[in-house]
């Protein structure tokens, strides 16, 4: 089982390695940028995308390239250190998603990109009800995933091929998070499933799902 503070030092101790495999990503996967489009397609240049869970920040990065505002923050410090090498252009600041420092409807979108991953199903609706609270009112929730079927859970002994650097995965039901998306406030818009790119990441399914704060 994760913990905050195993959480950040696993993401700590890879920072390097993992922006160096990951930071061009997004070139192999055409479904994922066409999402990433459709969604900053639908906010305002002059508004700031928040993304939480953003590890160096290569989605946010993508994001700006389409013309996008953003603020990329990580729990990891070494990840933001490490994200503000990679795109010095981009704004980053280290923020727990459990308790953002902003205030209330500061944002008009958030982004969390596979930023639940480590946590269990039940942290999951304290993690939503700050993204609600920090949201406007019509503001924009993108959430993805990885889907649960026959396993629920993958541990990893050595994270990025750190040594002693464990790290656990979680994988979820997609009408669970649903479910805790509507009871948290949200109103669903889109619900996506997609088949993983072979020989290109994990080979799970993966939800990417966008809600909208009432007005």
């Amino acid at each position: 089982m994760n913990t905050k503070n195993s959480i950040r030092a696993a993401y700590d101790h890879a920072a390097q390695e993992y922006a160096k495999r990951l930071w061009h990503e997004l070139d192999g996967k055409p479904f994922d940028r066409l999402m990433l489009r459709w969604f900053a397609e639908r906010v305002p240049a002059s508004e700031t995308i928040l993304e939480v869970g953003a590890g160096p920040g290569e989605v946010a990065a993508f994001l700006m390239e389409q013309g996008a505002t953003c603020l990329a923050t990580d729990l990891s410090p070494e990840m933001v250190a490490v994200g503000k090498q990679c795109c010095p252009e981009l704004d980053f600041e280290v923020q727990d998603f459990f308790n953002l420092s902003y205030e209330d409807e500061s944002f008009t979108a958030v982004l969390a990109f596979y930023a639940i991953v480590n946590l269990q199903l039940e942290e999951v609706p304290a993690m939503l009800k700050e993204v609600f609270r920090v949201l406007k009112p019509g503001g924009l929730f993108f959430l993805s995933f990885h889907i649960k079927e026959e396993e629920d859970t993958v541990y990893v002994e050595n994270f990025f091929s750190e040594e002693q650097n464990p790290l656990t995965f979680y994988y979820f039901d997609v009408e669970d998070v649903c479910d805790m998306l509507k009871e948290t406030g949200f109103i669903p818009m889109e619900t996506i499933i997609r088949y993983p790119y072979e020989g290109k990441e994990y080979g799970s399914k993966r939800a990417y799902i966008i809600v909208e704060k009432p007005e």
